[in-house]
């Protein structure tokens, strides 16, 4: 029966990537930008051509990651083949702790992701991930600065609620539970935090992605709870979309959080006394 279940996972998130990879093209042919490439679309100068990767973004992001999430955790709740997480007592100030480990962390995993930048820059392999990943911080560019509220509005909602939204359905509301259906915690952890940084193909960010997905996957344990999770993904990602749009045009993949040594030191210092704190709380 668990078989099974890692079967119809696989065959749910393959279903996900045909559908995202049939649809999202859509977005660009309703545009009138069909046979164009996407770095062709980046140097448009006109508002719908960032329209037209924005919706196709959410088109590929709904279909890639909430599409089979959802089907899985509705076949969890009709047939419970998977149980859920377990749950124990938590309050909102538990929430509200939870939800600053992230932002506390977000100066060591930018070092980490600097460093890792640095050191593979020269590596051969690697050349190609450099040039995709700033070819996809166009691409990003060109769908955060928006000159009308309406078009900032759906920008907002797309990278803020739909991404976090989506990616938490899937990782930790249906590979994470199903990896702690068959194996203990760490593990269980470990191979979301994988498959997280995994799905979003940029190996120039990994670092940054597989701690966040540590952080994530480890409340989602001690909470039991997913909307915990969603919570810590969208103040993450509404930080982030403000700080971008703050820092202004050709920022996006370059922010760094600016501190000092001893203030990287501090802000880690805090996120783990925070880590602990709940751990403690929920453990014992």
């Amino acid at each position: 029966m668990k078989q099974r279940e890692v079967l119809t996972l696989l065959l749910a998130i393959l279903a996900g990537t045909l559908l995202a990879g049939l649809f999202a093209p859509k977005a660009l042919q309703f545009y009138g930008y069909t046979g164009m490439t996407i770095e062709d679309i980046v140097a448009r100068p006109e508002a719908s051509a960032g329209r037209a990767l924005l919706l196709g973004q959410a088109l590929y992001t709904l279909f890639m990651f909430a599409l089979p999430g959802l089907y899985l955790l509705q076949r969890w709740r009709e047939k419970p083949l998977v149980p859920a997480m377990p749950q124990g007592p938590w309050s909102w100030i538990d929430s509200l702790l939870a939800w600053a480990i992230l932002p506390l962390s977000l100066p060591f995993l930018s070092w980490c992701t600097e460093l890792w930048s640095t050191l593979s820059a020269d590596w051969a392999f690697m050349a190609p991930h450099f040039e995709s990943a700033q070819a996809s911080d166009r691409a990003v560019e060109k769908m955060l600065f928006f000159p009308t509220p309406g078009d900032q509005l759906l920008s907002l909602a797309t990278f803020v609620l739909v991404a976090a939204l989506s990616e938490e359905i899937l990782f930790r509301g249906a590979v994470q539970r199903l990896l702690h259906d068959r194996t203990s915690p760490l593990p269980a952890i470990l191979g979301a935090s994988l498959a997280f940084a995994l799905g979003h193909m940029n190996f120039v960010q990994w670092p940054f992605l597989l701690g966040a997905g540590l952080i994530l996957g480890g409340l989602y344990w001690l909470s039991g709870r997913l909307w915990v999770t969603m919570g810590a993904h969208v103040l993450h990602n509404g930080l982030t979309y403000y700080w971008t749009l703050q820092a202004g045009p050709n920022q996006y993949g370059s922010l760094e959080v600016d501190l000092p040594g001893w203030g990287i030191l501090v802000s880690t210092g805090a996120a783990i006394v925070l880590g602990i704190h709940l751990f403690r709380k929920v453990t014992v």
